[in-house]
C-alpha cells in the first residue's frame, strides 16, 4: 500500500481531487492534502509519502523548489507537476531537475489515473530491484533452520509431495540428498536431565545435540534433521557413496556405531541422557513415514518408561499391521481449511480419507469410526466458532448416532453436513453484504454535500481498502461511482424542480468549484447544466 499527497495553493483542487479519484481502488493506503509547499513538507517530514502531485505557480515555495527539497531528502518520491499552457517552459525545466511527470490543466481523472499508475509500476520496480533479492535471501537465510524442519516434519508425517517438488526444495534448502536411494532414521529422545529446564534451555541442548550429531555422521552420511511432533530430534541418514549390495551391511554396522558414540558424547559432554533408537534400511522418500512410525512405536513398546536406552531395529523393524489413518492426520487439517472458508477444499480432503479407507484391503469398522468422529468434531468445531448450533444448521436428525458400516455410506453423510454448512453460511454472508450495502447506501444519500470514501468506512467500521474490495464485488462498481452517480441524478432533480442557481446546486452537492461541477455534469449528460434545465422545461 502506498500514500501519496496532494498539493496545491487552491483549495478546491486538491478537495476535488481527493474525491474524485478513486484512491482506494490505486491501491493507496492514505491519501495527504497541503495547501502550500511548506504544508507539504511538513507532511514528508511525517509520512511515508510515495508520491506527490503538486501545483508549479505557488506562493511562498514554488513547485519548483518544492521538487529541489523533495530530490535532496526523499530521492525515491515520484513528483507529478500541474502547470498550465503559459508555463509550459517552466515546466520542461522542472522535468529536467527530475520531476517524474508533468499535466497540463485543466486534466482529466482517466489522464491522471493513468500517469500514477504507470509511476506505480515503476515504484514496484525500483523497489524490487533495490530490495527484494537481498531482504529475501537475507530473511531465507534466517529461516533456512525452521524450512528444513518443517518440511522434513512433512515427510515424516506421510505428507504427499510430488518428487519433482521435493527436488526443487532440497535444492533451494541446500539438502544433498538423493530420491529413489537407501536412507535409514535416528530418533533421540532427551530424557529427564533435560526435561527439567526452561525452553531456552532446552533449545540450546537440541542445537548442542545436532551439532554433535553433525560432526560425528558427517563424514561418511549426508544429515538432516527436525524436532518431530513427539518433541523428539528425528536424523535421516544416507549415506554419501551409493551402497552395493555387499556394503549395505558395514554400512550400517557404521551407522549404528556412530548412533551409540553420539549417546555417549551427549552425556559426557552436555551431562544428560538420551535413548536412541535408529531403523533399517529404507528408500528415501517413500519409505520415511514407515521407518520413522516403526522408530516411534519401538520408543513405545521397548522403552517406555526406561532411560538411557539404544535400540537398532534394523532387524525388526515391522509395520504395524493396524496403520493409523495417515491423510486424516496429515496437514492441511479439516479445522485449518474450516479457519480458512476453504470449502472446495474441504470436500477434498473429505474425499481424500474416504480414498485411503476404500483402499484398504478390508474396512476396519473403528477406522470408518474414528474418522466419523474426527469428521463430527471439525464440523461442531465450526459451527460453534461462528456461534451457531450444529444441530439447528443441518437437524438433528443428520448429528443422530446411526452407525456407518462403509467409507461409501461415510461420504455420503459428510458431504451432505458439509453442503448444509456451505450453504448456510453462504445464505447469512449475502445477507450481511446486502445490509451493508444498504447502509453504504443510506449513508451516502444522507450526506451527498460530504461525503468520502474514509467517512463511509469509519460510519460502518470497516478499513476503506476492504470497504471498497467488498462494494466492488457486491455491486460490480466502485464506491467513487455510485457516489458521483447519486450526485448527478440529485443535480438532475434540482435542475428540473426547483429555481436553485447553478452554483447553488454544486455547493449542496459537495463541489467547492461550480466549474468543476459543470464539467462532471456535462461528462454525465453530455451537456452543460443550463442546457439540461432549458430542454427540460
Amino acid at each position: 500500500m502506498q500514500q501519496i499527497l496532494l498539493v496545491d495553493d487552491e483549495p478546491y483542487v486538491v478537495d476535488d481531487l481527493s474525491i474524485s479519484i478513486p484512491w482506494s481502488d490505486l491501491q493507496f493506503e492514505q491519501v495527504h492534502l497541503a495547501y502550500s509547499g511548506m504544508e507539504a513538507l511538513e507532511i514528508l517530514q511525517q509520512h511515508p509519502i510515495d508520491i506527490v502531485i503538486t501545483d508549479i505557480n505557488m506562493p511562498e515555495m514554488s513547485g519548483l523548489q518544492l521538487i529541489e527539497t523533495i530530490r535532496r531528502r526523499w530521492k525515491h518520491v515520484k513528483i507529478v507537476l500541474l502547470t498550465g499552457y503559459a508555463e509550459f517552459e517552466y515546466a520542461k525545466l522542472a522535468i529536467e531537475q527530475q520531476a517524474s511527470a508533468y499535466l497540463l490543466k485543466p486534466i482529466s481523472n482517466t489522464q491522471l489515473v493513468e500517469v500514477i499508475e504507470q509511476l506505480q509500476l515503476e515504484i514496484n520496480r525500483e523497489w524490487e530491484n533495490w530490495s527484494s533479492y537481498h531482504r529475501t535471501l537475507q530473511t531465507f537465510r534466517e529461516h533456512l533452520p525452521l524450512l528444513r524442519d518443517r518440511l522434513l516434519n512433512d515427510l515424516l508425517q506421510g505428507r504427499r509431495i510430488s518428487p519433482s517438488q521435493l527436488a526443487e526444495q532440497m535444492d533451494k534448502f541446500s539438502l544433498p540428498f538423493t530420491l529413489e536411494a537407501p536412507g535409514a532414521i535416528l530418533v533421540a529422545r532427551l530424557e529427564d536431565f533435560f526435561q527439567q529446564h526452561d525452553l531456552n534451555s532446552m533449545m540450546l541442548f537440541e542445537y548442542a545435540i545436532v551439532n554433535i550429531a553433525n560432526e560425528l555422521f558427517q563424514e561418511q552420511f549426508s544429515i538432516w534433521s527436525c524436532k518431530d511432533v513427539h518433541d523428539y530430534l528425528v536424523f535421516i541418514l544416507q549415506p554419501k557413496v551409493p551402497l552395493s549390495a555387499g556394503e549395505s551391511h558395514d554400512v550400517h554396522k557404521q551407522l549404528v556405531q556412530t548412533a551409540y558414540q553420539l549417546q555417549k558424547n551427549v552425556g559426557t559432554i552436555i551431562g544428560g541422557g538420551i535413548s536412541v533408537v535408529t531403523t533399517g534400511w529404507g528408500i528415501f522418500p517413500d519409505s520415511v513415514h514407515g521407518l520413522y512410525q516403526s522408530a516411534v512405536s519401538m520408543i513405545r513398546q521397548h522403552i517406555g518408561n526406561e532411560t538411557g536406552l539404544f535400540l537398532d531395529g534394523s532387524e525388526s523393524t515391522v509395520f504395524p499391521e493396524i496403520q493409523t489413518l495417515q491423510s486424516l492426520y496429515e496437514p492441511p487439517t479439516l479445522f485449518h481449511l474450516f479457519d480458512t472458508n476453504h470449502w472446495k477444499g474441504i470436500e477434498e480432503k473429505i474425499l481424500t480419507i474416504i480414498t485411503e479407507l476404500k483402499k484398504r484391503n478390508e474396512h476396519s469398522p473403528e477406522h470408518i469410526q474414528e474418522a466419523k468422529h474426527y469428521l463430527e468434531s471439525a464440523f461442531y468445531y465450526f459451527a460453534h466458532k461462528n456461534n451457531k448450533l450444529l444441530g439447528d444448521i443441518i437437524g438433528n436428525p443428520l448429528l443422530e448416532g446411526k452407525l456407518l458400516h462403509t467409507p461409501d455410506m461415510l461420504q455420503e453423510w459428510a458431504l451432505e453436513v458439509l453442503h448444509r454448512l456451505e450453504e448456510h453460511f453462504d445464505t447469512e454472508r449475502k445477507d450481511i453484504r446486502s445490509v451493508l450495502i444498504r447502509n453504504i447506501h443510506d449513508y451516502i444519500d444522507r450526506n451527498l454535500n460530504y461525503v468520502s470514501l474514509q467517512a463511509i468506512a469509519d460510519h460502518v467500521m470497516l478499513h476503506p481498502v476492504y470497504l471498497s474490495k467488498i462494494y466492488k464485488l457486491e455491486t460490480g462498481k466502485r464506491i467513487s461511482d455510485h457516489i458521483s452517480g447519486v450526485k448527478m441524478e440529485k443535480a438532475s432533480y434540482l435542475l428540473m424542480h426547483t429555481p436553485l442557481k447553478i452554483y447553488e446546486i454544486s455547493s449542496a452537492l459537495g463541489y467547492s468549484n461550480a466549474q468543476y461541477f459543470i464539467k462532471l455534469f456535462k461528462e454525465y449528460s453530455h451537456m452543460t447544466p443550463q442546457e439540461f434545465r432549458d430542454r427540460s422545461n
